[in-house]
C-alpha cells in the first residue's frame, strides 16, 4: 500500500513554476511501476528533516529513509528535478508539510503515482489537524503570505507530527504496529521533556521580543510567549523594504535588544547590514527544515540543535 501523507493539507491550487511542471509531466509519461525494496523494508521518502528524523526513529530497523532536500540545501529554493519524482514514485509512504511550503510535492506524489493508491487512508490521517485550513489559532484568516510552516520549532507540536507518522507506520506495516508505537511513545516522552527545558530556560527574560532573520519561529514563539520581529518574511528570500528595515533599527534602539537570530543556510547579507547600522551582534537560530553540511557530518539531531537553539534565544531575550 503506498500513501501519500501531508502534515497539513492544503487545496491543490498552489502555483507550480513551469519547470516543476515539466519535470513531472516528463517523468509521468516515462515512469514505470517501481520495484519493491529488496530487504522488505518500508521505504519512506521524506521533504524535509524533521521528518527524516521522527521517520527514523519511529521506523527504526522496519524502516528505510530518504530526504529528497539534502543538508546544507535553501529550502525555498528546491525545485524537485526527474530523480526526485522517481525517488517518490519508489516510496510506501511520502511525508511533506504544506504546500504552502512545498508547492511541488502534491503534483509530484500525483505524477509518480504514490497518491493514487492510499487516498482514503491519507485523507483520514489528515483529520489529525496540525493546523486548522486557513485560520490562525484565534479563528482568524490566515493569508498564505503569513503561513509559518515550521510546526517542529515547537516541540508539542513535533509530538503531533510524530503520532501522526507512527500511524502512517502502522497502516502501511500492520505487523510493525507495536514497535511504531512504542518507539513515538518513547520519542514523545523526549519531546515533552525538550518542551519543560526550553520553558525553564525562557521563564524570566528581560525582553519578550527577539529578531530574526526571517520569520520562521511563529510556533515556538506561540508556545514560549516572545515575539518574533522579523528582517524578512516567512520566507527568507524575500526581503523587506527600506522603511520596514528602518523600524526594525528603530526598535532594536527602543527595546534594548543586543542581538539578531540569523539561520545558518541562508544568506546573512541584510542581517549583517543590520546588525552593523544598528550596533549589535548576530547569533545563530535554527528554522531546522535541514541541518547543514557540517551539522549532518558531525551527527547533530533535532534534540541538540533545538537545544542550542533555546540557549541563543536565552541570550537574545536576556534570560536569567
Amino acid at each position: 500500500m503506498r500513501l501519500s501523507i501531508t502534515n497539513m493539507p492544503r487545496p491543490a491550487s498552489a502555483v507550480l513554476s513551469a519547470f516543476v511542471l515539466l519535470v513531472i509531466a516528463v517523468v509521468a509519461a516515462c515512469g514505470s511501476e517501481p520495484d519493491e525494496p529488496a530487504d522488505g523494508k518500508i521505504t519512506v521518502v521524506t521533504t524535509t528533516y524533521p521528518l527524516t528524523f521522527m521517520a527514523r526513529r519511529i521506523g527504526g530497523n522496519r524502516v528505510s529513509v530518504v530526504q529528497l532536500i539534502k543538508s546544507g540545501v535553501e529550502v525555498h529554493d528546491f525545485e524537485p528535478v526527474p530523480s526526485n519524482v522517481r525517488t517518490i514514485a519508489s516510496a510506501d509512504i511520502f511525508f511533506y508539510n504544506h504546500l504552502a511550503f512545498e508547492p511541488w510535492a502534491l503534483a509530484a506524489a500525483t505524477a509518480s503515482g504514490s497518491g493514487s493508491g492510499g487516498t482514503a487512508q491519507s485523507n483520514a490521517i489528515q483529520t489529525v489537524i496540525l493546523e486548522s485550513e486557513g485560520e490562525d489559532h484565534g479563528g482568524k484568516e490566515v493569508d498564505d503570505a503569513d503561513f509559518d510552516p515550521h510546526v517542529w520549532l515547537n516541540p508539542l507540536r513535533a509530538q503531533e507530527q510524530a503520532e501522526r507518522i507512527a500511524a502512517a507506520l502502522g497502516t502501511a506495516d500492520p505487523d510493525g504496529s507495536l514497535e511504531y508505537v512504542r518507539n513515538s511513545d518513547g520519542l514523545e516522552a523526549e519531546l515533552r521533556g525538550l518542551d519543560e527545558l526550553i520553558g525553564r530556560r525562557l521563564s524570566d527574560c528581560a525582553l519578550d521580543t527577539a529578531v530574526v532573520s526571517h520569520l520562521a519561529y511563529g510556533h515556538m514563539a506561540e508556545r514560549y510567549g516572545f515575539n518574533q520581529l522579523g528582517l524578512a518574511g516567512p520566507s527568507p528570500e524575500f526581503e523587506s523594504g527600506p522603511s520596514h528595515i528602518a523600524s526594525v533599527i528603530r526598535q532594536i534602539d527602543e527595546l534594548g535588544i543586543r542581538y539578531i537570530l540569523q539561520e545558518p543556510i541562508a544568506s546573512d547579507r541584510l542581517a549583517e547590514t543590520v546588525a552593523a547600522e544598528a550596533g549589535v551582534d548576530i547569533l545563530i537560530m535554527h528554522p531546522l527544515a535541514v541541518r547543514t553540511v557540517d551539522e549532518a557530518k558531525a551527527g547533530a539531531d533535532y534534540f541538540s540543535i533545538m537545544q542550542e537553539n533555546s540557549e541563543a534565544l536565552a541570550i537574545a531575550l536576556q534570560c536569567s
